[in-house]
């Protein structure tokens, strides 16, 4: 292979330098144009009003994505309102950020002050009905107290009278029995006496006419239903004659 076949000359060279810088150069004229002719189409106000409008949209993606990015927001922010109204339009935008906030937290402040005042005076009215239960529910509780020991002492009471009445009447029961038998047996003495009476009329022989002696045995037989009378009226003659005597006061004070 011959030594020189890729070899270029210095002549060479210096013309490929020359196309290169010519390239360059033309790549800057191009760009040059381009920006002359957007200047031209699009002014000042044009280019700020389109980078306001790219600023505000940087802005606006910041406040949608603050959850996750919040210094991103605020860095937009200040970017957006520092070029479009000066560092006075950012300060009045971090005022209104402020009062913004100092608003939220003072409506929320009031209403869980509210809320909890509310609650406290539902508790309290709750409290106040409690303690008003529980204050009825202890007079109520000694109310009853007095009334089941006045009932308890009743109730003893009762059981000491009915159990001497009880006594009473058993002891009486039995006064009654043992009197009735005593009746039941003088009873029997007095008929097995009339009839004694009637068969010695009959049988045996006396001074005494015969109606004496029926007089006699009619007396005998009329005996058991006047005797109560005839003691009756003894007695409450007895009491009338003692009443007339002088009554004796010592006895009469005890």
């Amino acid at each position: 292979m011959p030594e020189g076949k890729y070899q270029y000359t210095a002549q060479q060279i210096e013309q490929l330098r020359r196309d290169l810088t010519n390239q360059s150069a033309t790549s800057q004229v191009n760009r040059m144009i381009s920006n002359s002719a957007a200047s031209l189409t699009c002014g000042p106000d044009c280019q700020k009003a389109r980078y306001s409008e790219e600023l505000k949209r940087k802005f606006l993606d910041a406040q949608a994505n603050v959850n996750t990015a919040p210094e991103k927001l605020n860095a937009a922010a200040k970017e957006y309102y520092t070029y479009t109204q000066g560092t006075n339009g950012y300060n009045r935008y971090l005022s209104g950020q402020v009062s913004s906030e100092a608003k939220d937290i003072t409506t929320t402040a009031t209403s869980t002050f509210s809320s909890a005042s509310n609650n406290l005076l539902s508790l309290t009215k709750t409290y106040t009905e409690l303690n008003s239960t529980y204050t009825n529910t202890i007079d109520l509780y000694k109310k009853y107290l007095i009334e089941n020991s006045s009932l308890e002492e009743r109730i003893n009471g009762i059981s000491t009278d009915t159990v001497t009445s009880d006594r009473k009447s058993f002891y009486e029961g039995q006064g009654l029995d043992n009197l009735n038998n005593w009746y039941i047996f003088l009873k029997w003495i007095y008929i097995f006496l009339i009839i004694v009476y009637v068969f010695g009329m009959i049988l045996v022989g006396s001074n005494y006419s015969f109606l004496t002696r029926v007089l006699i045995l009619l007396a005998f037989i009329i005996y058991p239903f006047v005797i109560v009378f005839v003691i009756s009226l003894l007695y409450e003659g007895l009491l009338r004659f003692l009443s007339l005597f002088p009554k004796n006061a010592y006895m009469t004070a005890v």
